[in-house]
């Protein structure tokens, strides 16, 4: 994939950006957009931003605190962050006014020259996407562009983006809920509900991915899981052309396993795809379903089957989602640290046959962890869980309400111990799981640093075993 060149003057838009343009929200996408809009030549910017803002050249004013949503009508065209609402009185106040209300992802679909590959759902984004730039990039000749939720933002790479070009997007609820484009090729993964911190309820996170597709016609696609009632329905509210995949059963149009084989049926016409499912690198099957995402939507492009599939098997997978860190006197090692949510976990537990030890806990979200504990109970693998962090407790509770378990529990002050209690209670050939469903804070910075300090003990084990 082409890394862009975010020095270089950009080439003007068809219809500029009017000035004074305010960017509200400063952070990664933010800081992006400012770099975007001076490569344009825009030089009456200003930095609005509740948090102090560091980083910034000197000519670009700030307003921070409270004072950085006062009078917005000053501005003629404000790009704001994904996490702030569309509906906050002062952006309500600034349309009114006048003042166009836009976002990085909603300028980037509306002014992009190339084929725009949107993936959204709950879980798997960045997992699909990135195995969808993988095998689209493997396509002779291909010039492909990865971005989006996924850490970088389009408007990093939108000057350099030519017509015969690819670009893969990773878009969350936040990202989707007032653009004015969609995607040509869209694929909606499993969707249940998420950020409900910041969605009114279930119903608006969904009709924000629904809003993904608003703009399509019918001279797009939409692929979707066939077997999430969430995605059946987000995918139906598309003007484009539909075709489902699925992992359990055939269809009579779309993508599906068959055995060990990946069958597409379209058109009266069946293909059997050059990979078998036995040859995927990732584990779970929750990741077959992306592939099958990823798979689909390429070929509805017209991709080569081949490469394509080559791509898309030797795919090792995203860092810190069910990421194999090593294999130590026969058990293997598994970061999931980005789940942090219950459904993720359960995903996670699901994907192994094998004796399990689970590392659960974190920092308190108040999630329900009813739904995970029936999955525990309900998982014969399930040899031990160690609790960890400030939601042991209460997930301690939760499993004594639900019985007396199969599993040992115990609980640990750190992750080192809690590696330790997991490994002891395995026979070789077993699988110790970080998949914590909660966020770190509190032990660590974030699931990042979660994942590699999990990683760092897995590496110290390994090296104990290899001294003489």
């Amino acid at each position: 994939m082409k890394s862009p060149d975010t020095t270089a003057a950009a080439a003007p838009l068809p219809q500029p950006i009017a000035e004074p343009v305010g960017v509200l929200g400063v952070g990664v996408e933010g800081r992006a957009t400012i770099a975007y809009l001076r490569r344009l030549g825009i030089s009456r910017i200003e930095a609005l931003d509740q948090r102090p803002i560091d980083g910034l050249p000197q000519d670009i004013p700030q307003v921070t605190g409270e004072a950085h949503l006062r009078d917005l009508a000053r501005f003629a065209t404000l790009f704001k962050s994904p996490g702030i609402r569309p509906d906050i009185p002062a952006l309500v106040q600034a349309r009114a006014a006048g003042v166009t209300v836009t976002s990085a992802l909603s300028h980037f679909l509306t002014h992009c020259p190339a084929r725009v590959f949107g993936i959204t759902g709950t879980l798997g984004k960045g997992t699909a996407a990135s195995i969808l730039a993988a095998g689209l990039s493997a396509q002779e000749g291909a010039r492909v562009h990865l971005g989006g939720n996924i850490g970088n933002s389009p408007l990093e790479f939108l000057p350099d983006v030519g017509p015969a070009d690819a670009v893969v997007l990773e878009i969350s609820s936040f990202q989707a809920m007032d653009i004015a484009a969609s995607p040509h090729v869209a694929g909606i993964l499993r969707t249940t509900s998420e950020h409900l911190d910041w969605h009114v309820d279930t119903a608006e996170y969904r009709a924000a991915k629904a809003h993904l597709l608003h703009r399509q016609t019918a001279d797009d696609w939409v692929v979707y899981c066939a077997d999430a009632p969430g995605s059946c329905d987000i995918a139906a509210t598309s003007a484009a052309k539909r075709l489902g995949y699925s992992i359990v059963r055939a269809l009579p149009e779309g993508l599906f396993v068959r055995g060990d084989q990946w069958v597409l049926r379209r058109d009266g016409a069946e293909q059997v795809l050059p990979m078998r499912v036995s040859q995927v690198q990732m584990a779970g099957r929750f990741n077959l379903e992306n592939i099958a995402a990823a798979l689909l939507m390429a070929l509805l492009a017209g991709a080569d089957p081949k490469p394509l599939c080559d791509a898309a098997a030797r795919f090792p997978g995203l860092p810190h989602r069910l990421e194999l860190r090593g294999t130590v006197a026969g058990t293997r090692y598994y970061n999931d640290s980005y789940a942090t949510r219950p459904d993720a976990t359960i995903a996670a537990v699901n994907a192994f046959a094998e004796p399990l030890s689970l590392i659960l806990g974190g920092s308190e979200k108040n999630a329900d962890f009813s739904e995970l504990v029936r999955a525990l109970f309900a998982a014969p693998h399930l040899r031990q869980v160690v609790l960890i962090g400030a939601t042991a407790p209460r997930l301690e509770a939760a499993i004594a309400a639900e019985g007396v378990p199969a599993f040992a529990l115990d609980s640990a002050d750190t992750l080192d111990a809690a590696v330790d209690i997991a490994a002891a209670a395995l026979p070789a050939g077993g699988v110790v799981l970080l998949s914590p469903a909660c966020a770190s804070f509190g032990m660590f910075q974030n699931y990042k640093v979660r994942g590699e300090a999990f990683g760092h003990i897995v590496s110290q084990r390994a090296a104990k075993e290899r001294r003489p």
